[in-house]
Parts: structure tokens; sequence; C-alpha cells
């Protein structure tokens, strides 16, 4: 039977970056805990070469995250990331589902009383990268085409960051940048990311952050060129979005996020784009 490869990783990517970047660590023996929902729909396909094309099927994702940080010291920060489920289909096809790649990081707070950091992220494939779903009709040789939509890329890949940070006026407002390197294995192209953030406190109840980040590809993968869409071979884009947290107790928050894609800065190539959704509870302490 026919087998498709797509480029279902980018929404792993996405639902990843839902967390702000930030220069700050958490104080020593601090917690912090969130639960998200994230939703994801698209049928327009940027090709590698950067051209818009109807695929004809619609591509949807879904998922629950769970996210959380931990003081080691009041300069070292780690961090565990993982989509404990995820649902993957066209409409064309029946759902299957998995766990994503787990993500272990670490952050460290370069300077006592200055918010730089460096953070490395350890992202950890929870299978071989192969999922199929069973077409919903047969093809026109009367038989079931099987789609690839795997929940994770099965390689092992580090997320590398420095992050500036800086708190305005009486501290409601914050500005972040950050830069850095993804390094991948299996011969896939390493990717080079850059990214701003700005928030504001509210009402000393609500925060709202905006986002601004590219991803470049950053050298030539040299093999695997049969699984390059799925594993987001010469995937770049610019995405934009926005969080907001409203604090519903002393130590819980309601939490929800929206990102989408654009075409300034860097162009769309090998990415579904459309809008990604997620809502979810926190926890901190």
């Amino acid at each position: 039977m026919k087998k498709y490869w797509y480029p279902i990783i980018i929404f792993i990517v996405t639902i990843s970056q839902i967390q702000a970047q930030s220069g700050w660590t958490r104080k020593a023996k601090s917690f912090y805990v969130q639960s998200s929902a994230a939703y994801y729909s698209s049928k327009d396909y940027y090709t590698t070469e950067g051209n818009l094309s109807d695929t004809g099927s619609r591509f949807n994702s879904s998922a629950i995250i769970l996210y959380g940080e931990y003081g080691v010291t009041d300069r070292i920060t780690a961090i565990l990331d993982l989509p404990v489920i995820m649902l993957n289909s066209f409409s064309s096809t029946e759902t299957v589902a998995g766990v994503g790649s787990l993500k272990v990081g670490v952050k460290y707070r370069l300077f006592n009383n200055i918010p730089i950091a460096v953070q490395a992220d350890f992202e950890i494939p929870t299978d071989d990268g192969t999922n199929f779903a069973r077409s919903k009709r047969p093809n026109a040789l009367g038989t079931f085409d099987e789609i690839n939509l795997p929940t994770s890329d099965g390689e092992f890949n580090v997320w590398t960051n420095v992050i500036g940070s800086h708190s305005f006026g009486d501290g409601k407002t914050y500005g972040s940048l950050y830069t850095g390197v993804n390094f991948r294995t299996e011969s896939f192209s390493n990717q080079f990311q850059a990214g701003a953030e700005v928030g504001h406190l509210f009402f000393n109840k609500l925060y709202l952050i905006g986002k601004l980040r590219i991803l470049e590809k950053l050298s030539s993968g040299e093999g695997n060129q049969g699984g390059s869409f799925l594993y987001g071979e010469g995937t770049t884009f610019t995405s934009y979005g926005f969080n907001a947290i409203y604090k519903i107790g002393k130590h819980m928050s309601l939490v929800t996020s929206y990102s989408d894609y654009a075409g300034f800065l860097v162009d769309r190539k090998n990415i579904y784009d459309g809008g990604t959704f997620s809502l979810g509870l926190s926890f901190e302490y």
C-alpha cells in the first residue's frame, strides 16, 4: 500500500513553544506545573520552495501537554515538557494516537542579579517516527492507503538558547530576546531560531504576552531524504503568538495561547500554515 510523508513534526515544535522564554530562573525549591489542551488544523501547505499548495485534505492535530519547572537552586531551573497524548488525522484518514517527544531541560542564570540565562533542552523521541493511519476510502485500485502521522519524530535533538530579559518601571512590564540552535541527529539539518517577547501585567491579575519567532535551516542534511517531510527537513517560518495568564487564586492561573505563521522575515517552507489554540491551568508555589 502507498505511504505518504508529511511535515507533521511542525505541530510538535509549535506546541512545545507555548511557554514563555525568559532570563529569570525559579527560586530554589519552588515549582510551576501546567496542563494544557492544544488544537491545530490546516489545509494550506507551503512547499520546500515556499509555494502554497492546496493538498485537498485538511490536517488536524490535538494534544494534552504537561509542562513543569523546578528551582534546583536560585540560578538553576529544571524543565520538563511532554505531550502525554497526541491525536493526528487528515480529513481523509482515521485518527491515530501516541505520545509526543519528551523534552527535558535545564536553565542556568549566568549572573545573580542580571536576568541572562543559557538553556539546553534535550528532546527524546518516544517512538521510531512511524504511526500509520488508514485512509477512510479505498483508492482507484480498491485498496486502502496508509499515511504516516507520527506523534514523535524518532530522532534525538538538543535545543540550545541564550536568553536575556529586562523588566521596566514597577516590574509589571518585561521584554525578552533569545537566540539558539537546534542540533539534530540522523543526518538532518541543524536549525537556527531567534525570538522576542513582551509582557505586561494588568489589574495585578492578567498577564498578556506577545511573541515573535523565526526558524531557519542552518545546514544541509545528508541523509534520510525519504523522511524529509516527516522530520521537517528544510522547514522555515516566522511565527507570532499571544499568551494570556489570568490568576484565579493565590497559586492557580488560567492559561490560554494562540500562535500562527506569517510570511515576513522568514518565508514559510515545508509547513502547514494554520493557528494553534491552547487552554489550560497552572499551579505554582
